[in-house]
């Protein structure tokens, strides 16, 4: 299957993370534990289809909350100006290299540290592939407006009902709009969440 679409630099983009997650894949899997708990890559192609079907590209800033090697800053930034917030310093070095490899650099920020410890106002939708409970952030998240995405199926915000879900093939990426955010326009097949 094929993200709709396509453009060279998308190709480049799922070239890109395949030569690289392709000996991890042979080994078992693209996961590592970190000291921050369990980091898995999402698919990207996944991601390159979720944000295409949502309208990312009207988004003004997409947060990436424990980036892990960038992959979804990276499919973002197709879209949107992206930043990643990585705890792991290797993690982080690897990518900020997947971003500066694509030429993605003046689309793409990283940070590296805990974002339960950054202020996350200045972002309109986050992304978050979660490894445990999404309560510290749900707390964290009090007051602020936007649109919160969340990769795979284990976990959910509490108190948050669930706006909008994607699929394909085995992956699902879940929608919720907070604060004031109007969750309207995220619920129609085909809409867009900006």
């Amino acid at each position: 299957m094929s993200v709709p679409h396509r453009s060279a630099l998308s190709e480049r983009v799922l070239r890109h993370f395949a030569d690289r997650y392709g000996p991890w894949e042979a080994m078992g899997g693209t996961y590592k534990m970190t000291s921050r708990g369990a980091w898995a890559t999402s698919r990207p192609e996944a991601v390159l289809r979720f944000f295409h079907e949502l309208g990312l590209d009207r988004c003004r800033l997409f947060g990436d909350l424990g980036c892990g090697d960038g992959v979804a800053v990276c499919g973002a930034a197709l879209f949107t100006h992206a930043v990643g917030i990585e705890a792991d310093p290797e993690l982080c070095r690897q990518a900020r290299e997947n971003a500066r490899a694509l030429g993605l650099g003046h689309r793409t920020a990283f940070i590296c540290g805990d974002f339960l410890d950054l202020r996350l106002d200045p972002f309109d939708v986050l992304y978050i592939y979660p490894d445990k409970p999404l309560d510290a952030l749900t707390t964290k998240l009090r007051g602020w407006s936007g649109i919160l995405l969340v990769y795979g199926p284990h976990f959910a915000p509490h108190g948050r009902p669930l706006l909008r879900r994607c699929t394909w093939e085995r992956e699902t990426l879940s929608v919720y709009a907070l604060g004031e955010t109007s969750p309207e326009h995220v619920l129609a097949e085909n809409s867009h969440i900006c």
